[in-house]
């Protein structure tokens, strides 16, 4: 009996896959095994994160609360002990035992709103021993490296959660991220944002450039400078490399015994 009604809920789970019923009216539809386009036109392609050599890309991920392994593959089928061209497949704690928990020619997607993501969905078997999985494609605009958990067996159906830009509409086209360092392909450093030193230098080098375009106008037009006079503060400039050594010697005479012989007045 319970068999019976696990297989139940499962069909009627996988038909309002099918028909992409959404309580809000926000859908993505779905347009192959590997993407889904909004209303708005942007779409979610995860045609990048999926190997195509018959090995899952995301292999052998734990189960914490129930010890099982979980692998998937987006888009291209993958085989594993017993499981043959499978999109998601399930083995026991000691990995001698799996099954198929998901073909990959039978994938579909819908808008959770609810947890507002995108579900990359699996079926697998017959209609009296049918079986669906859940693929949550959560979004991270930083997430160039795309990471995976598996969130183990539900009530009537497996889960596990990706994590990756290309769950963002637009985020990625099926040769990768569209906005990731390294461009098209992927990128596991920075998701396409500067870091607070790269920001740091290119202001520094700014100001610099300001600094020296607006005193070399002034100089010149305003005040009729000529030759190296054109250039703000010249004196502090033809000063500076001699500066810079006298400092360097008077802090190393502090620290170094054969330094504190030189006398800084004679630099």
């Amino acid at each position: 009996m319970h068999s019976w009604r696990y297989s139940v809920n499962c069909i009627l789970a996988v038909f309002s896959l099918v028909l992409f019923v959404s309580v809000s009216g926000k859908d993505c539809k779905q347009e192959n095994l590997c993407s889904c386009k909004f209303d708005d036109g942007t779409k979610v392609d995860i045609t990048s994160l999926g190997n195509n050599d018959n090995r899952p890309r995301f292999k052998d991920v734990l189960a914490q609360s129930e010890g099982n392994y979980y692998s998937y593959n987006p888009c291209y089928g993958f085989n594993e002990n017993a499981c043959t061209d499978a999109a998601v497949c399930i083995s026991n704690s000691d990995q001698t035992q799996s099954v198929q928990i998901g073909d990959a020619a039978k994938a579909g997607f819908k808008y959770d709103n609810d947890d507002k993501v995108v579900i990359a969905a699996y079926t697998s078997g017959s209609v009296s021993n049918l079986r669906l999985s859940e693929i949550l494609l959560k979004c991270d605009q930083s997430a160039c490296e795309p990471s995976i958990t598996a969130d183990g067996q539900q009530d009537e159906f497996f889960q596990m959660t990706l994590t990756t830009v290309c769950a963002c509409p637009d985020g990625c086209d099926s040769k990768g991220p569209k906005n990731c360092k390294g461009g098209h392909g992927g990128g596991s450093l920075s998701g396409g944002s500067l870091s607070a030193g790269s920001i740091f230098c290119i202001l520094l080098f700014t100001v610099i450039a300001l600094y020296f375009a607006v005193g070399i106008v002034v100089q010149k037009f305003v005040l009729k400078k000529e030759g190296s006079e054109v250039i703000p503060n010249s004196g502090m400039w033809r000063n500076l490399p001699g500066n810079i050594k006298a400092g360097t010697i008077f802090i190393l005479g502090k620290c170094i015994p054969r330094f504190r012989e030189m006398k800084y007045d004679a630099i």
